[in-house]
């Protein structure tokens, strides 16, 4: 897995700057979400994204399996 540093870095380099890469988010789990250095944060920007649910809800990711087994 790589570093927030190396994300960053990777971000820099293949994505046009429409905006300032801050952190390097790899997990999340309701209201919380963990950098690439294992860093926990509570996400309170719930507006992009990931609409009110929070990350990795259960009946979410349930359905996107079950469209994706449908589609692909």
């Amino acid at each position: 897995m790589s570093t927030t540093e190396e994300l960053i870095g990777l971000h820099r380099q293949y994505v046009m700057s429409t905006y300032a890469p801050g952190l390097a988010l790899v997990r999340g789990r309701g209201a919380r979400v963990w950098d690439a250095d294992g860093r926990e944060y509570l996400d309170f920007l719930s507006g992009i994204a990931v609409v009110g649910l929070g990350h990795c809800h259960p009946a979410v990711v349930r359905a996107i399996r079950r469209q994706a087994g449908r589609l692909m």
